[in-house]
């Protein structure tokens, strides 16, 4: 199927891309049918309340209309040109301009500048007027419409604003003042105009961060700027012995950032938190959440609220489970029912003694709904038309439930500075968010009803990924303003002192498939990436909150660069950290980044030397074939014994510094070379290592890791435990337990444990040190 020029200019206009680099560095073409079926998709009416979703919409097609061509292609293509102001610009704080769009002429135009909430600058203006002639402006741009050429114009608002400008969303108004008889948008309008920070907020890691533009020189940093800490699934730890518990929750929380701090961890890292589909509790992966900006519930801790700290609850009365805290896979819905039944017993208290006397904790209350808004409004109805029918409570219920939430998870940050931790928590925001949660369907205006976002076929996933996710429309996004995108990041930064952003590619480009089958196999959409960065940046800033990308898969140029040039850490991942020779050097890794051991969808340490996730993959039948099975464990056998030749470059690299082994890592690496010695074609099946002790490998394979040169060094707390359970197997949902696995002892218990404790001493003693290690490795 082939597009006229008409129609590929819309596709163009839409952000429909045509072709890609795959997974293996080859040129892929997206087919005119499935770039088709996706700009049907963006063009059609949304699905509101979209439950369930229509799986083949008929009035969808490929034949799209020529008159909706001709008036979609004039409101993106022309339109922008007829406006005096754009409804939403940005610039950075180092070079403050504005943007106008005029006809072509000899014109006076006059600016007014208000500043965001009244602020002041040091003269004590809120306000700026001033007045710009076109022959003094410069011309960035042109197009010719009806015979009249349109000047895209730059104005530097250095040339009349002498004061340094606050940074933030500030209302800007122009008039053509020439024409004293103006009426039309062509001769007056008004817009946003958000001045942004260069760069995201850096924090504790500011000194170990060299410009990654300007310098490639090998700089000696201070000691103890390469920071660490421990991540964690929170629903999978367990607080005490407690048989309600049944999840992890803030409580367990509380003690993890104990425990991390007393081993000199500088962070705990979180899975994502957001609220989920109150309508089905088993829908439990924290990716995909019913509503970004709301927390889960389930993670409160019951015993801190005041309500329950202040009266006794029956919990026999309320018919609660009593074993849920010793079920090695959570049951999602029976801990809603236990934990909820629970809520609505708090609830009823803090209705009758705080409400009713108008208490300090109830103005409180009263001011979080404020603040929150209209926004807190929908959710809590939203929650009130999907939750069960035996939990009928009103919307002030679970706005109750989020102020609670909210306090808790910011008195954990706060725990985590008092102990001296340099970040203290660091967030995950998952990368979109259900088609029938409140976040789509309360801005079902700025989404893509009819798609679902994913990837594209790779070596992993033959037929590609959905995430049945809906994707923000770029397109309708720009026209609100990037209201939802700025909400989204303000909202999650909150909490955090470095938020974790899941698929940073999405802010460039996403993965798109359309929900009607019949329109294809999907395409790339593009995004305003340096729009989006710039919102990143100023949010960064007003949080005071560090930005790391997650950019681990295909990753464009582009968004390396940005990351780079916006200073957000990038994502780096142990096991697909390789070259042609095996594992990197712990020295070449990315100074400004995340090093994760692991993470959620790959196996933990134990369970890849073991070659468990392979077994798992070929128990489910996720192999194509047996040979691709047979493949893989070839593989693995090759990856351990570069993993072995790494770790005794690293143990020499670490005997050679300032830090002391223990005499048990000399003969480990005795070991080591006796096994490579023997070792055919480069491999090492597990029958050959039955003399290596795993616990004594994983301690030595913790250290050299830890020499990483990246700012932030991060390593599973099941890992810290030698757990070889997996998270998430990519790819399953029904057929494998994701997302439900709690730990098999509680916090309580390890902190006892020795073993435990000398990782982490091991860890943070290389971390403290890494200064001084030699760049040879």
């Amino acid at each position: 199927m082939e597009t006229n020029m008409g129609l590929e200019k819309l596709l163009y206009l839409q952000g429909v891309g045509a072709e890609y680099i795959d997974c293996y560095g080859q040129h892929a073409h997206i087919t005119p049918s499935d770039r088709l079926g996706i700009l049907a998709s963006m063009l059609a009416k949304p699905y509101e309340n979209a439950d369930p979703v229509p799986l083949v919409d008929s009035t969808l097609s490929l034949d799209i209309d020529e008159s909706v061509i001709t008036d979609k292609t004039h409101d993106l293509d022309v339109a922008p040109w007829l406006s005096l102001l754009p409804s939403f610009q940005f610039c950075y704080l180092s070079s403050p301009v504005i943007i106008i769009y005029l006809a072509e002429q000899l014109t006076e135009i006059g600016f007014t500048l208000k500043f965001e909430d009244g602020v002041e600058l040091s003269s004590g203006k809120t306000v700026f007027e001033w007045r710009s002639h076109t022959k003094d402006l410069q011309i960035i741009g042109d197009y010719r419409h009806d015979n009249i050429r349109y000047c895209r114009y730059q104005v530097s608002l250095m040339d009349y604003i002498s004061e340094t400008l606050p940074l933030g969303y500030h209302r800007l108004t122009a008039v053509n003042v020439t024409n004293t008889d103006a009426v039309s948008e062509l001769d007056s309008a008004s817009g946003t105009l958000m001045i942004a920070p260069d760069t995201c907020f850096q924090g504790a890691i500011a000194n170990n961060t060299q410009d990654p533009i300007k310098s490639t020189i090998d700089i000696i940093k201070p000691a103890n700027t390469k920071l660490w800490g421990i991540s964690i699934q929170l629903y999978s730890l367990k607080s005490s012995h407690n048989p309600t518990d049944g999840i992890g929750d803030f409580k367990a929380l509380k003690q993890l950032i104990e425990f991390s701090a007393e081993q000199g961890a500088d962070f705990v890292m979180l899975n994502p938190l957001h609220a989920l589909d109150i309508a089905n509790a088993d829908n439990c992966s924290p990716y995909s959440p019913s509503d970004r900006r709301r927390l889960n519930p389930l993670y409160i801790n019951i015993d801190e609220v005041p309500e329950a700290k202040a009266n006794s609850i029956n919990t026999e009365n309320l018919d609660i489970e009593v074993n849920l805290n010793h079920i090695k896979l959570i049951s999602y819905k029976r801990v809603f029912e236990s934990k909820y039944k629970i809520f609505v017993k708090l609830y009823e208290l803090f209705c009758s003694q705080q409400q009713v006397s108008s208490t300090i904790r109830y103005a409180l209350f009263t001011a979080f709904k404020k603040q929150q808004g209209s926004s807190l409004a929908a959710f809590c109805k939203d929650q009130i038309a999907h939750a069960p029918e035996w939990l009928s409570m009103p919307a002030d219920f679970y706005a109750y439930l989020q102020f609670i939430a909210v306090e808790q998870l910011r008195a954990c940050q706060q725990y985590c500075l008092c102990l001296g931790m340099k970040i203290g928590l660091i967030g995950d925001l998952a990368i979109g968010a259900i088609l029938q949660g409140n976040e789509v369907q309360s801005h079902v205006e700025q989404f893509c009803t009819h798609a679902s976002i994913g990837a594209p076929a790779d070596r992993f996933s033959p037929s590609g990924q959905n995430w049945g996710l809906t994707p923000l429309d770029p397109i309708k996004l720009k026209q609100h303003n990037f209201s939802h995108f700025i909400d989204l990041m303000r909202t999650n930064m909150q909490f955090y002192g470095a938020l974790r952003i899941d698929h940073v590619m999405g802010l460039l480009r996403l993965w798109w498939w359309p929900l009607n089958k019949s329109l294809g196999n999907g395409a790339y959409v593009y995004y305003p990436l340096d729009t989006l960065l710039a919102i990143v940046c100023l949010e960064s800033q007003r949080a005071k909150c560090i930005v790391i990308g997650e950019d681990l898969g295909i990753v464009p140029p582009e968004i390396s660069t940005a990351m780079q040039q916006r200073h957000l850490l990038s994502n780096q991942l142990f096991y697909f950290s390789q070259n042609q020779h095996g594992f990197i050097a712990p020295q070449q890794h990315k100074t400004h980044s995340l090093m994760m051991l692991a993470n959620h969808d790959v196996a933990p340490l134990k369970g890849w030397w073991q070659g468990d996730d392979l077994h798992i993959r070929d128990r489910l039948a996720l192999y194509p074939n047996s040979q691709q099975y047979q493949d893989e464990q070839r593989q693995r056998e090759k990856e351990r014994y570069q993993l072995l030749q790494w770790i005794d470059v690293g143990l020499k690299t670490l005997s050679d510094s300032d830090v002391a082994l223990a005499s048990e890592f000399n003969n480990l690496s005795a070991k080591i070379t006796s096994l490579i010695a023997n070792s055919v074609d480069n491999g090492l099946a597990l029958g050959a290592l039955d003399n290596l002790a795993f616990d004594q490998l994983l301690d030595a394979w913790l250290m050299v890791a830890a020499i990483s040169e990246s700012s932030l060094f991060c390593v599973q707390l099941s890992d810290l435990m030698a757990d070889k359970h997996s998270i998430n197997i990519p790819g399953t949902w029904k057929s494998f337990p994701n997302w439900q696995r709690r730990l098999t002892t509680t916090i309580d218990h390890l902190k006892q444990d020795k073993k435990m404790r000398q990782r982490c001493q091991l860890i943070a003693a290389v971390r403290r040190q890494t200064s001084c290690l030699k760049k040879d490795f």
